[in-house]
């Protein structure tokens, strides 16, 4: 509970970053992987009376904390939130207009195989976009290595486009934005 709540304060911020980033227009389809205890899917479904929200994440703690939280999206179907790991999980809808996620590639041991799954899933011309700190700074603050795997910008820009993303940003503030898109 007290981790959960420090997510939900510690990250506002950068959630509410990420999705002026990704642009949300009214119907939109979106999925956030990683949703921790549903603040991004929260804010997105109080702002946008069309929108699709769907979420994954393999903490059952977590599952529960975003279902309390986002009861009344579930209820009414504009939201739905899947319990699992996002690399082997079947994902059955296809053509999300965004996919985002928040602090989450560090537990990736690679990049290119969960890119390459983020972008099958995204339609045409839909972005993907992320926050994440860079490896200098996960190394100095001495985040564990065994939990954590640290990468540069430089290699999340060269992981992103071998798996075939079109134009690619990114921008510091007190960590990496990153906006691809497919």
């Amino acid at each position: 509970m007290l981790t959960s709540n420090l997510m939900i304060k510690g990250n506002r911020s950068n959630y509410e970053t990420l999705l002026r980033d990704l642009d949300i227009q009214q119907q939109d389809k979106i999925l956030e992987i990683g949703y921790g205890p549903g603040i991004g899917i929260n804010l997105i479904a109080e702002r946008c009376n069309s929108c699709v929200v769907h979420g994954i994440d393999f903490s059952k703690l977590m599952y529960k904390r975003a279902s309390k939280l986002n009861r009344k999206y579930l209820d009414d179907n504009k939201v739905t939130l899947l319990l699992g790991d996002f690399l082997d999980i079947q994902i059955d809808f296809k053509d999300y207009d965004k996919v985002f996620c928040l602090n989450l590639i560090y537990f990736w041991n690679e990049l290119v195989p969960p890119f390459e799954k983020i972008r099958s899933l995204l339609k045409k011309g839909g972005i993907f976009c992320f926050y994440m700190a860079h490896k200098d700074f996960l190394t100095k603050k001495k985040s564990p290595d065994k939990i954590f795997n640290k990468y540069s910008i430089e290699e999340v820009t060269a992981a992103l486009t071998k798996t075939g993303f079109g134009k690619i940003d990114h921008y510091y503030d007190r960590g990496y934005y990153i906006k691809a898109e497919n």
